[in-house]
């Protein structure tokens, strides 16, 4: 469920993606702490990630921008002068989208 504006931001390194989730989280009025209460992740963790710095899996990097309302979204380069690759690709991304729907 939506309950605002979609903002489209590109996101180029960890450090980027880290920063992001530092100023949304900042502007929900949420301290480290709670944001790491909210997705299961540790305060030094949440640090570590706002800064672009330690080891978090992605997993728990989808928990923490879950808990932020942050979505990720990914751009395919569809290769266009073969359509016989290009439709393998659009049916292997359906397929899975579909599966984990």
């Amino acid at each position: 469920m939506n309950f605002g504006w979609d903002i489209e931001v590109t996101i180029k390194s960890a450090k980027q993606l880290g920063k992001l989730a530092s100023i949304v989280r900042k502007s929900q009025k949420l301290d480290q702490k709670t944001a790491g209460d909210f997705s299961g992740i540790s305060i030094n963790t949440v640090s570590d990630f706002e800064n672009g710095t330690g080891s978090l899996s992605i997993g728990r990097a989808f928990d923490l921008m879950e808990a932020l309302g942050l979505e990720v979204k990914i751009d395919v380069v569809v290769p266009q002068h073969d359509e016989k690759a290009k439709n393998k690709l659009l049916m292997q991304i359906q397929n899975m989208v579909a599966e984990h729907e």
